[in-house]
């Protein structure tokens, strides 16, 4: 499934950036995220309830970091199990400066997913993983409002 797409942040490219590597701010963005801890400066563990179609799935999994070039981009590799399936997965993500404390984030991957949770279809999961996406950059943008703010 590729999946690829972007989004205006208001504030600078160095603030955004540096929300994408808070597992905090990730956590709270991502649906159905249940935890997600930074092991190490690149890996973070993570669990994840996710219902698509008829079926509610639980995974764990770990999220890295790669090809790391800050402010600008980076990459992110998914690697999740659960009963339900699996998914695997890149994503590159690409921060540009559009002046007056704007960030423009462009992002395009692929993930792979198998099992039971494939069966559902691929429009199904497409929407989903849209829906999902757009709920995740809008809870991100509130967190950024608030960070921006305090500054």
């Amino acid at each position: 499934m590729i999946i690829e797409g972007e989004h205006t942040f208001k504030g600078p490219r160095e603030v955004v950036y540096d929300m994408f590597n808070d597992p905090n701010a990730l956590a709270t963005a991502v649906p159905g995220m249940q935890k997600l801890v930074k092991v190490d400066d690149t890996h973070y563990e993570g669990a994840i309830n996710l219902r698509i179609g008829p079926i509610n799935a639980s995974f764990a999994g770990v999220l890295s970091l790669s090809d790391e070039n800050p402010p600008e981009s980076c990459t992110l590799n998914i690697d999740g199990k659960g009963m339900a399936g699996f998914a695997k997965g890149v994503g590159k993500v690409h921060f540009t400066d559009l002046g007056d404390n704007s960030t423009l984030l462009k992002y395009a991957g692929d993930v792979n997913i198998g099992g039971t949770l494939a069966s559902v279809g691929q429009r199904m999961i497409d929407s989903v993983a849209k829906s999902m996406i757009k709920s995740g950059l809008e809870k991100l943008e509130k967190t950024l409002e608030e960070r921006w703010q305090q500054k």
